[in-house]
């Protein structure tokens, strides 16, 4: 420990960074409540985390010497271990190969941010830092939070039920949010102990200009965030071609016997005869298209493309279009509630009662619906006569079911959002497994490549498909 006295402007430094992480933390929180995981998805996300981790590195190594300039030995290897896995979960949020890492071990990360996170907590209020009131009430709160946190963290996890996932769901994005409280009494620490401090000091233009684009970068990127943000979160209002597209056919919804619901569109072949049977295409939408209003998934790839004229001329089928509702999905990737079950139940029940081709069933979809594909092949092999999941991925233990599904696969080697590992791993264990699937990976595109995979002559494949 030394006797000389941390300098007034290195307790600016330290409150105003803290202060700006606040904010930060308040802006993500808003977006993370109004929209939860579609934040990542927003055009302004990629820069708005590398502000973020910037921000994180400078506070964090303020902290760092405070602590070890005071001696809390204790509180500072704390600190070095709470931000290992935080920035691990940044990084990968940036980086298709970390996150797929992320993905397939995001239960060990979540364990280890809320351990060390913790371990952080508890070395605030009861290392020697808990001496300081204001330090030690920081650690209490952490401490509370991230308890409170881990609990809701694990119960999703551990409930079968929908509704309570999507209300523990609604419980995690509020506590996040208030979880910045816990940060407070650091600047309140900080801001008597500065008072303290005689003004000897010569102001330095490194600092300040640091503060200067912090402060800039905090506006112009999170203006930028929270307006994307917003415009996500608004209530949706299709458009005149949306509308005139939805009354070609009619507005379905399937209950299930405890009272679920399903919203679908259904599209009948052209020159339909009740006499024949057609096959029956699943298109699943992607993640933008969640609701409630049944129209978003019309204008979802690939549900426009399945409408054109010169494919239901040249393809007549049943196209069953359900809609997601908000918070669920049709994988149940990584927990999250998921409307398999309603989509089973369709099928069944549109079998029963249309003339549907039971050995030409066949699913798509993209992003969101990629994964759906996976995962309705791999929960019901025997009902799909082909599948042709787009940015997917899905679990490779199922892999051995699928050896006797067709599968065209489709993925972008530089995907952002879904790690083009998904469907590597899923192609590969197929493949090792007995299985003949066929894989298409464009080497220098990103997660939009719909406009390349309707060129490959997908309708005709899937169509001359069938079970035997």
């Amino acid at each position: 420990m030394t006797n000389k006295p941390l300098s007034k402007e290195f307790y600016s430094f330290i409150t105003f960074f803290s202060t700006v992480l606040v904010i930060t933390s308040v802006i993500q929180g808003v977006a993370f409540l109004r929209i939860g995981s579609k934040i990542v998805t927003l055009n302004a996300f990629a820069p708005w985390i590398w502000l973020i981790i910037i921000l994180l590195i400078i506070a964090n190594a303020a902290m760092l010497r405070y602590l070890v300039h005071h001696g809390y030995r204790t509180a500072a290897v704390a600190c070095v271990a709470s931000c290992i896995p935080m920035f691990f979960q940044y990084a990968g949020l940036l980086n298709a190969d970390l996150r797929g890492i992320y993905q397939a071990h995001f239960h060990v990360l979540a364990y280890a941010l809320f351990g060390t996170t913790l371990l952080w907590g508890l070395s605030l209020a009861f290392s020697k830092t808990g001496e300081k009131k204001w330090l030690r009430l920081s650690g209490i709160l952490t401490v509370l939070f991230t308890v409170v946190l881990a609990a809701v963290y694990y119960s999703y996890f551990h409930t079968q039920s929908v509704a309570t996932k999507l209300l523990l769901d609604q419980a995690n994005r509020w506590i996040s949010m208030a979880a910045v409280i816990s940060v407070v009494p650091l600047l309140i620490h900080f801001r008597v102990e500065g008072k303290r401090v005689a003004d000897n000091s010569v102001a330095k233009t490194g600092p300040a200009l640091l503060k200067l684009a912090a402060l800039g970068g905090v506006f112009v990127l999170g203006f930028n965030f929270s307006v994307e943000a917003t415009g996500r979160a608004q209530p949706y209002k299709p458009s005149e071609l949306e509308l005139r597209r939805a009354k070609r056919f009619e507005a379905y919804h399937f209950t299930d016997g405890s009272g679920d619901t399903l919203r679908y569109r259904m599209l009948e072949p052209l020159d339909y005869d009740s006499t024949q049977k057609y096959p029956l295409v699943v298109c699943l939408h992607h993640g933008g298209s969640h609701g409630s209003d049944n129209i978003q998934q019309l204008s979802a790839d690939p549900a426009p493309f399945l409408m054109e004229m010169g494919n239901r001329k040249k393809y007549p089928s049943f196209i069953f279009m359900p809609q997601s509702p908000e918070g669920m999905g049709f994988s149940g990737a990584y927990g999250s509630p998921s409307v398999d079950s309603l989509v089973f139940g369709t099928i069944r029940q549109l079998q029963a009662t249309l003339p549907i081709d039971s050995k030409r069933i066949y699913v798509m979809g993209i992003s969101g619906g990629g994964y759906g594909s996976w995962h309705l092949i791999s929960a019901h092999p025997e009902l799909f006569a082909a599948a042709i999941p787009i940015c997917g991925g899905g679990d490779p233990r199922y892999a051995p079911k699928l050896i006797d599904v067709p599968v065209w696969a489709f993925h972008g080697a530089r995907d952002n959002l879904a790690p083009v590992a998904h469907s590597r791993d899923m192609v590969n264990a197929m493949r090792k497994a007995g299985g003949k699937p066929k894989y298409t990976e464009y080497e220098f595109a990103g997660h939009g490549i719909w406009d390349k995979v309707r060129d490959e002559g997908i309708m005709e494949w899937m169509f001359a498909q069938h079970r035997d």
